[in-house]
């Protein structure tokens, strides 16, 4: 069995879930949102109940070197920096969770990477 995405986002800004639901529409207008672990993280779910997105809240990170030692060769944004750890998984579920990311990011003028388990 295939191992999930592994995605870091890195952001100016917190993940919110405003931004977070127009670039899941703006990919799948069908998901929904359901909060996971007492708040501290949202999934993204299909018509037929089925997670394409994790997404843990955004912590502050005031020293990049913890990024670099984490995801090394991740390009920064400039200014306040915020991590938030997400998982997509395998298959074209998960294909969609990635291109929320991706969404997400350009909106919000971060980065991101998508280890995919290979």
């Amino acid at each position: 069995m295939p191992l999930p995405r592994d995605i870091s986002l890195v952001t100016p800004v917190p993940v919110t879930i405003e931004p977070l639901l127009r670039a899941a529409g703006a990919v799948d207008g069908d998901l929904a949102p359901r909060s996971l672990l007492a708040g501290s993280a949202v999934q993204l779910v299909d018509r037929d109940d089925i997670a394409v997105l994790t997404v843990a809240n955004s912590r502050r990170i005031d020293d990049p070197a913890e990024i670099a030692r984490v995801v090394p060769g991740l390009a920064l944004p400039d200014g306040e920096l915020w991590w938030t750890e997400a998982v997509a998984p395998w298959g074209p579920r998960g294909a969609a969770g990635a291109e929320i990311i991706a969404a997400l990011a350009r909106a919000l003028g971060g980065t991101f990477r998508v280890e995919d388990g290979s």
